[in-house]
């Protein structure tokens, strides 16, 4: 093969290249900003540092919050690969952390570990699918933007939620604070070094892997990039797109759900009224930071500093 016929390099697919620009551009965003308002940028990125790595708490947080960046990543890169957006990802995963709770303190209560965590992991997958399920139904049968459903079915997720956590599934023992009953300790994942990072992470990381595996290396996955690719191609090729469009959208809501059931038996032991929010739309957000690239969502754990939420209203 002569030069001329060789694929020119592209720098935008180079994987060094694009950790740079996940890691670099949000640092020099972040510092130009605080410039603009009289502050120093050495000052914030110093307290940054500490925060994380001048103790073990601080780097457990990091851990625990890139396990559900990671997943709710997945969530939105994956059915980018066929045509698709899964914006909703913030509500699969409140839905499916309301589903493990609920699971985990009734049904499943009197498992042992060993049989239960695995259980509680696959009833958030399978909330999340199904309240996936939905968003992907209104697009495939109604012809409705997929893109707007999901995000109002996170609204219609929160106000859900409120109710429940306010009203049936409150802890009667919970001070009157809009929780569900503890799960039982049995199902909860242990947790390392004195933090609460926990065997979360390593969840996250083994879907990255097996999800880019599928995509690269499968039939299903050669069937996924040549319908990201070309639809109407795919089409010609005899695939059925509207089939693996609805199937790539469930397995999405499924790993989005799987982050809600990790923030469950992992962290929280329960679900309350304000966990997990943003992680969804910071998940949304990091997909297409990294190209949509499952291995790349790995390069983002830099940007998964513990940040203070509130409680929705």
């Amino acid at each position: 093969m002569n030069k001329a016929q060789k694929k020119p390099l592209q720098l935008q697919d180079s994987l060094a290249v694009r950790i740079l620009i996940c890691v670099l551009f949000p640092l020099i965003a972040f510092a130009v900003l605080l410039l603009s308002q009289g502050k120093s940028p050495l000052v914030a990125y110093q307290t940054i540092i500490t925060s994380i790595f001048g103790s073990a708490y601080g780097f457990g947080e990091v851990i625990v919050r890139a396990a559900y960046l990671i997943l709710t990543g997945l969530a939105a890169s994956i059915p980018a690969r066929v045509g698709l957006a899964n914006a909703g990802g913030e509500g699969q995963m409140a839905i499916a952390a309301l589903g493990t709770a609920v699971a985990g303190s009734t049904v499943l209560a009197n498992l042992p570990g060993v049989i239960g965590i695995p259980l509680m992991l696959l009833v958030g997958m399978i909330c999340g699918a199904l309240y996936a399920g939905v968003g992907v139904f209104l697009k495939q049968k109604l012809a409705m933007n997929e893109i707007l459903t999901t995000i109002l079915m996170i609204y219609v997720a929160t106000y859900l939620i409120s109710a429940m956590l306010f009203g049936s599934l409150r802890d009667p023992n919970g001070w009157n604070y809009p929780q569900t009953v503890e799960i039982a300790p049995q199902l909860r994942f242990h947790t390392y070094f004195g933090t609460r990072m926990n065997a979360g992470i390593f969840v996250a990381i083994a879907m990255a892997g097996l999800t880019w595996y599928i995509i690269y290396h499968t039939r299903v996955g050669f069937a996924v990039r040549t319908i990201g690719g070309n639809q109407m191609a795919a089409r010609y090729a005899g695939i059925q797109v509207r089939k693996i469009q609805t199937w790539v959208f469930l397995f999405a809501g499924a790993l989005a759900g799987l982050a809600g059931a990790v923030m469950v038996v992992g962290v929280e032991g329960r679900m309350r009224i304000s966990a997990g929010e943003t992680m969804g739309f910071m998940g949304f957000l990091a997909a297409g930071m990294a190209g949509n690239n499952p291995l790349y969502l790995l390069s983002l754990i830099n940007n998964s500093e513990p940040t203070q939420t509130t409680p929705m209203s």
